[in-house]
């Protein structure tokens, strides 16, 4: 990257912008941060694919999923020992299970990694509380009720099964 003043700016021109052409970026100093910068078309083109991409995604799946997804990236980036407590790295087969599940459900949750090699799930709608944990082979449901009764099981890893739960948890099972 090339900076410069905005007095330059008569004297450079030309170039900064051969420069801009062949790759480089040009930023030029204005008052206030409000700088100004030459770039060539291939970075441009770069620039608004990629803008275009991210958009279409966040159209496409909606701001809540993109955000679960950039959640379960920085969970799977976790080292071990990532609570200073000892816990394993999260498994690579749970944090698959997890993205595969995020992708198929309509009401995003709250995610968390646990110290138990798992990410849990969590929806609140203010009335009843619904809890997921995502094992490698095995789901352990937690849920409370408006009346505050608890009830819990373990299920197979089964999309759909969880799909269905979420969407009862809502009042719109099919």
């Amino acid at each position: 990257m090339v900076l410069a003043k905005s007095m330059e700016v008569r004297d450079r021109f030309r170039a900064w912008c051969i420069q801009a052409a062949e790759g480089e970026i040009i930023q030029i100093a204005r008052p206030g941060k409000n700088h100004v910068y030459l770039i060539g078309q291939e970075t441009y083109e770069k620039l608004t694919t990629e803008y275009r991409v991210a958009a279409y995604a966040s159209y496409l799946y909606g701001k809540d999923k993109i955000t679960n997804l950039k959640r379960l990236s920085d969970i799977e980036k976790l080292p071990s020992n990532w609570n200073n407590n000892g816990a394993d790295k999260i498994p690579d087969a749970v944090i698959k299970n997890v993205r595969k599940l995020l992708m198929r459900l309509e009401f995003q949750p709250e995610i968390f990694p646990t110290a138990c090699d798992a990410v849990q799930l969590e929806w609140d709608n203010n009335e009843e509380y619904l809890e997921m944990e995502i094992l490698k082979n095995s789901i352990n449901v937690f849920q409370i009720d408006a009346e505050g009764s608890e009830k819990q099981s373990t299920i197979a890893i089964d999309f759909e099964k969880v799909k269905h739960i979420v969407r009862e948890f809502y009042d719109m099972a099919i």
